[in-house]
């Protein structure tokens, strides 16, 4: 018996070294693309990086403090909330497996992050470019854990493909558009694919509705992403961009009804609280 549980211990811990080993260097690699899309850009963009030095990003930071500070925000709760998935690769990796998770909400996010950074590019915004960078480059990673946890994989791998020929053949139709054609082409697929992900929200209100509890929804992310989106709103309007602002406007809608189911039907562990009142002694 002590013979086979060590040797128990010893194949998850090789398997656990070589899960770790593999997803370590998918990172980096994934980290490598991010820094070359991001000097790629930067080349394309014709930004003289040689210019670049601390005093002038201090004076350029200070010249409008309170839009910097509110950029800074912007920029903290968007890395957050990009970053936030890692809590369910380390549960894939401590299980060995991530059949419980549906792949949708990592390829709807890399597929809308990807439009959004095509759209930043038409923008010459620079900090739009890093974000949605970093943005595409997370969530890819993210998929490959996916696809490298499952225990049925073909399948995901067959539409992963399928999905980035079909974005290959969008991105050579946009490039071959002039700027100002591409940039509102662009645009229209962008937001219309970030409302299309919004329509999650009333169907988790119907559920909600229709089972009188909120608990299969967790309160956290529902509230980060709100604050996000009344970030990218103000964002949207200090830039005065019609396709952000349309998008993120209905996003914010939504996912407000959303939490303002929170406030209208308890959890389950509420519910049973009052069914069952405490015993009172005579």
């Amino acid at each position: 018996m002590v013979f086979r549980c060590d040797a128990k211990i010893v194949v998850a811990s090789k398997s656990l070294s070589t899960s770790l080993h593999f997803l370590l260097a998918s990172f980096l690699i994934i980290l490598s693309i991010f820094l070359f899309s991001t000097c790629y850009f930067f080349q394309k963009m014709e930004l003289d990086l040689g210019t670049i030095s601390v005093s002038r990003l201090f004076a350029m930071y200070t010249s409008n403090l309170v839009w910097s500070l509110f950029l800074t925000s912007t920029a903290l709760h968007a890395v957050a909330l990009i970053t936030s998935p890692v809590q369910a690769v380390y549960k894939w990796i401590r299980r060995q497996s991530s059949d419980s998770d549906t792949p949708i909400p990592y390829i709807c996010a890399v597929i809308g992050s990807s439009l959004w950074l095509r759209y930043s590019i038409f923008l010459r915004d620079t900090k739009l470019i890093l974000l949605q960078t970093y943005a595409v480059s997370m969530q890819l990673f993210f998929v490959v854990a996916l696809i490298f946890y499952r225990t049925k994989r073909r399948k995901l791998i067959r539409l992963m493909t399928g999905i980035a020929a079909a974005m290959s053949l969008l991105f050579l139709y946009i490039d071959n558009l002039n700027d100002e054609d591409g940039k509102e082409f662009t645009g229209r697929i962008a937001s219309g694919a970030q409302i299309a992900g919004s329509l999650v929200c009333p169907y988790l209100i119907y559920k909600a509705v229709t089972s009188k509890c909120i608990d299969f929804v967790p309160l956290a992310p529902v509230v980060f992403t709100w604050v996000m989106e009344l970030h990218a709103i103000v964002y949207s309007i200090g830039i005065d961009d019609f396709y952000m602002l349309l998008a993120n406007v209905i996003f914010f809608c939504m996912d407000g009804s959303l939490l303002s189911m929170f406030f209208v039907y308890p959890t389950e562990k509420k519910k049973k609280n009052l069914k069952s009142p405490i015993p009172t002694v005579m």
